[in-house]
């Protein structure tokens, strides 16, 4: 892979426009027989997975930064293409289906464009970025590939936290879903992904042993699979940006009221919480130690014996505009760890703010919990993914296929072919 060396990038304050300008040669302009070639608009971003929650609020939080952001979606219905904050919009393959298409979209996208910072949404666009070759003009916002892999690799994960003075649910079973299934343990345990690209999508409990091989039937035999211990209190979720010199630069702190699915999920209810500093102070040490820089949303249960390491997020995820909401800009930040600007001290933020994914709870309406959707989000609150002035109706008029049809039609003009 080609990277462009942000440090050579010219340093600008996180408001500042971009300078990556496009102009044609004075010869260009004045020979009558070539066509004229109109301008390119000024890119500092790239945001693919425009469809999903986690990217639309990075290109709000890019955006709100003074970052011109390229939204990039599989259609023209994603809702991330009519954020108000995106100042140009393309489609391309999804990187489910066509990862390789992709890779080649937003190989033009970042010639015409570049250098711009590539941010991802979604565990399979990180292993896209970490091995597509030939990407002149991309900047990623990561370090290489291996110190990622200490990260996002669950049973390196156990090595790594030990190393840095930190507990991990204890590991029971490392293998493939064929032999998991066979297996007996002291019920409940939770089954996991080995690998952060995987047929398990997410953490799931298992309540005893058919259950457990109900769930490993469903996944090809050859699956790689963690079992782990249960272990049980409160979810709590930390959010870093480290710069390239490990330095902390921000941080932000929840505590999670709800899942979807219930007993092993997502966050779909939480609060924002004082910084617990002792905590993000050894969660930054082994980031560090690691030689990782960027984003992390770090996730620990908060035990009786102390805090318990889940797994570490280097992405843009779904509860992110809690942060944002809260006063704490975490991609904005970010990019400017990634271009190589200077940053300060992290400062402080607004405690006892709710973060709500309504989408989970009409989900767990529909599969008999009508409670979850009829509770009101403790004030103040915000979404998983918009905020006040975002066009709503157009992204509900979206999901019909007459819907997308008019809104490809209603599309700004700026948007790249």
């Amino acid at each position: 892979m080609v990277a462009v060396n942000v440090r050579s990038m010219e340093p600008r304050s996180v408001s500042s426009p971009p300078t990556n300008v496009h102009t044609h040669s004075p010869a260009q302009l004045s020979a009558p027989a070539a066509p004229r070639r109109r301008p390119q608009p000024l890119i500092d971003a790239l945001v693919p997975d425009a469809h999903l929650n986690a990217a639309v609020a990075g290109i709000r939080g890019l955006g709100l930064g003074g970052m011109r952001v390229l939204a990039l979606g599989p259609s023209w219905a994603s809702p991330g293409l009519w954020s108000r904050h995106a100042a140009a919009r393309a489609v391309g393959p999804g990187v489910i289906d066509e990862p390789g298409a992709l890779a080649g979209r937003i190989a033009r996208l970042a010639a015409d464009h570049g250098p711009l910072v590539v941010y991802p949404s979604r565990e399979e666009t990180i292993d896209l970025m970490l091995s597509a070759p030939g990407w002149d003009g991309v900047v990623l916002p990561f370090p290489r590939a291996d110190v990622l892999d200490h990260v996002r690799q669950k049973a390196r994960l156990v090595q790594t936290a030990a190393g840095a003075g930190l507990h991990t649910p204890a590991s029971l079973f490392e293998g493939t879903a064929a032999e998991a299934g066979g297996r007996e343990f002291r019920w409940p345990v939770v089954l996991k992904p080995a690998h952060p690209v995987s047929a398990l999508k997410t953490a799931r409990l298992a309540r005893d042993g058919d259950h457990l091989r109900a769930l490993t039937a469903s996944l090809p035999p050859d699956e790689p699979l963690l079992v782990q211990e249960r272990v049980r209190g409160p979810l709590v979720s930390v959010e870093l940006v480290i710069d390239r010199e490990g330095r902390l630069v921000a941080r932000f702190q929840q505590v999670t009221r709800r899942t979807w699915p219930s007993a092993a999920g997502s966050i779909a209810l939480a609060r924002s919480v004082p910084p617990d500093e002792a905590l993000i102070s050894r969660t930054a040490a082994m980031l560090a130690e690691l030689g990782y820089w960027g984003l992390a949303q770090v996730d620990f249960v908060e035990t009786p014996s102390g805090f318990a390491l889940l797994d570490v997020n280097p992405r843009f995820y779904r509860c992110l505009p809690l942060a944002m909401a809260c006063g704490t800009n975490l991609p904005a930040l970010w990019h400017a760890v990634a271009v190589g600007r200077p940053v300060g001290a992290p400062g402080a933020y607004r405690t006892g703010m709710t973060y709500r994914w309504l989408e989970a709870d009409f989900v767990a309406a529909v599969r008999g919990a009508p409670g979850r959707l009829l509770e009101r989000a403790p004030q103040p609150s915000t979404g998983a993914a918009w905020s006040a002035g975002d066009p709503l109706p157009g992204v509900l008029l979206g999901m019909s296929a007459v819907g997308s049809r008019v809104m490809r039609l209603m599309q700004p003009r700026r948007r790249i072919p």
